[in-house]
């Protein structure tokens, strides 16, 4: 593969819906993970990695903290002269404000990819949290000749995702059938990762094509119908993916980084994880500390109990408290003697003196950024 032949579109506001309530007042791709990370970082990282510098982020709305966060894309060393990191916000189209949809999303971004001067393009989509091997798969879209490529897994369906496509292979790999169930799926079954490799002169054509009929999405109203004519093939990613399709889903996944195996899967030498650096102190634990398999950022003061959870930075944890399975983001202080149990905590919240929070494995306790219980 030839870097430079590949350019990069992430969408950074994929089904926010799903994570409504932590994605009121940011994109889904903004939305923090695994205590030092956003979502966005892992989509990023899979294209740097793979040598590719020409990335288009299409943003919808609530993209200021994106924006602070991606900044000119220096974490990722995509702050070039040439290519690098663009934002690309809204295009106004048919008179709308905002688009409705992947195909007028990516009708809008035509400028940068007639620019790219690229042969391929990766979609991706930003609520996917995998390690993938990206150049891996673009030379597997060359060796079969596909049209396109989908990033696929082999786990439990996404059953909240509205449009991640299930798939069934030939026996050389080609795509013969794909699917949206709307009943849940038991046992594993191979899906797709919200990734995608296509020629650019092809995704420029099939989205002229869609925009003319105006169609709306990728998978439903291009792949799914055009199955028999294009030549559709499956990459599979066999490391860990969680495709994040609900609090619950992403509540499991990052406790899912609390298991060792998972830990050393993900964050690999290879394909390492970039995120916007932050400088701060190391973490203080106080003498009465208590700290069992936990993940804790830098910047934090523990002097209480965390069993089971992840803190990001600059957490505060004060005498007497106990945090149990739970995730606590940026800036959260739990004051002494509180309890929490199956808590996500969103950023700059404070939870007062002898509160009791508790959710459970199927339903966790919320609580909203800048709130004080």
């Amino acid at each position: 593969m030839r870097a430079s032949a590949v350019a990069g579109i992430i969408f950074a506001n994929s089904y926010d819906e799903l994570l409504e309530k932590l994605t009121s007042k940011r994109s889904m791709a903004s939305v923090p993970f695994g205590g030092r990370y956003r979502l966005i970082d892992f989509s990023l990282s899979n294209l740097v990695n793979a040598g590719i510098t020409n990335v288009g982020v299409i943003t919808k709305e609530n993209y200021r903290s994106l924006m602070d966060h991606i900044g000119s894309g220096i974490y990722w060393d995509l702050d070039r002269k040439s290519g690098g990191l663009r934002i690309l916000p809204p295009y106004n189209i048919r008179g709308a404000k905002r688009y409705n949809g992947y195909i007028e999303a990516i009708k809008g971004a035509m400028d940068f990819i007639n620019r790219c001067n690229c042969e391929y393009m990766i979609i991706s989509e930003s609520e996917v949290v995998a390690n993938v091997n990206i150049a891996e798969a673009v030379n597997h879209h060359i060796e079969t000749h596909a049209d396109v490529t989908v990033v696929y897994h082999n786990g439990r369906f996404p059953e909240n995702h509205p449009d991640t496509m299930l798939l069934s292979f030939a026996d050389d790999g080609r795509v013969n059938s794909i699917e949206f169930p709307t009943k849940q799926i038991n046992g594993n079954a191979n899906y797709s990762l919200g990734i995608m490799v296509i020629s650019r002169r092809l995704l420029v054509e099939l989205i002229e094509d869609a925009y003319n009929s105006e169609s709306l999405g990728i998978n439903r109203d291009i792949l799914a119908p055009k199955v028999s004519k294009l030549r559709i093939y499956g990459f599979c990613h066999k490391g860990f993916a969680e495709v994040i399709d609900s609090e619950k889903t992403y509540f499991e996944a990052n406790r899912m980084l609390l298991d060792d195996n998972v830990r050393h899967d993900f964050f690999n030498k290879e394909r390492p994880i970039f995120t916007k650096t932050r400088d701060d102190m190391p973490t203080r634990y106080g003498t009465k500390s208590n700290v069992e398999n936990s993940l804790i950022a830098d910047g934090c003061i523990i002097d209480g109990t965390v069993k089971n959870s992840i803190l990001f930075r600059g957490v505060k944890v004060e005498k007497g408290a106990v945090i149990e399975n739970s995730i606590l983001m940026q800036g959260v202080s739990v004051a002494e003697n509180a309890q929490l149990d199956y808590v996500i905590s969103d950023k700059d919240a404070s939870i007062g003196a002898d509160m009791i929070l508790k959710g459970t494995s199927k339903k966790t306790f919320l609580v909203k950024k800048n709130q004080t219980l």
